[in-house]
């Protein structure tokens, strides 16, 4: 191996080992009871790191072909660290008061839907919250480039019901979160901008004028109109006939019909 691919290597191994081992929830990311972490979900937190942007899968699985100590595992889609120094997330026993109000980030495309049903878990096990509002737009940015960021009242919620798991310094986690513990911009604002465009697209400018007939306000031009385009349609459909008729003669000639045969 190349001097300089050895150490790029060597220094992605080093951040995966941080990211996998230690402090994944540093990252936005919560791994599974098993350790593990959606490849494609550790790949994208790995870009967002200074000098990191050109990794791509193959770039991870080189460096496991390099792991002669076992430190990483594959598992299909997953990967995880043998040497893993956090603790695992337990609902039953990992209950706490969070901070009054989290962030989270949904796409733009779901929020419609969330205004109705709250949040539910994603690929995920949980809803993940976070206590920095920066790092749940890295989060969300994974998902749609264009994220809608909500604030959870969580103060409320555990008022009424609702339990938060800590993981780490920054993140909380919960089964759902219902609609009334929500907050986020008005749906108008969010949803109506297409529709503003296209009004603005059929809006007719001053000094203007309609050049579709049926939009005409003159009655008479409106009938004038028709008239003429009824003339030019007959006459295409008379000459659509005539040169039918006159194809069809062609072949009922013997003659012609030997002609079309060699001229092929």
């Amino acid at each position: 191996m190349a001097k300089k691919n050895k150490r790029k290597v060597a220094n992605l191994s080093r951040l995966m080992g941080y990211i996998l081992g230690n402090r994944p929830h540093e990252f936005g990311l919560v791994p599974d009871k098993e350790g593990y972490i959606p490849m494609k979900e550790f790949r994208k937190a790995i870009n967002e790191e200074p000098h990191m942007a050109y990794v791509r899968e193959s770039h991870l699985r080189e460096v496991l072909l390099h792991d002669r100590d076992g430190i990483f595992e594959i598992d299909g889609k997953r990967i995880r660290s043998t040497r893993r120094t956090f603790c695992p997330v337990d609902k039953q026993k990992d209950l706490a008061c969070p901070p009054k109000i989290l962030f989270t980030g949904v796409k733009r495309k779901a929020y419609p839907y969330i205004l109705k049903t709250g949040l539910l878990p994603r690929a995920s096990e949980y809803v993940v919250m976070t206590t920095d509002r920066d790092l749940a737009i890295r989060i969300a940015r994974r998902l749609d480039q264009k994220a809608i960021i909500l604030e959870i009242s969580a103060g409320r919620a555990i008022e009424h019901g609702i339990s938060f798991s800590p993981f780490g310094d920054s993140l909380y986690l919960a089964d759902r979160v219902p609609v009334q513990f929500i907050s986020g911009p008005p749906l108008q604002k969010e949803l109506g901008l297409r529709e503003q465009a296209l009004e603005k697209e059929t809006e007719t400018a001053p000094g203007s004028f309609i050049l579709r007939a049926e939009r005409d306000p003159d009655l008479k031009r409106r009938q004038k109109a028709k008239k003429r385009i009824g003339w030019k349609e007959d006459t295409k459909k008379g000459r659509r006939r005539k040169g039918a008729g006159l194809e069809k003669s062609w072949l009922g000639d013997t003659s012609m019909r030997e002609y079309w045969e060699i001229i092929k």
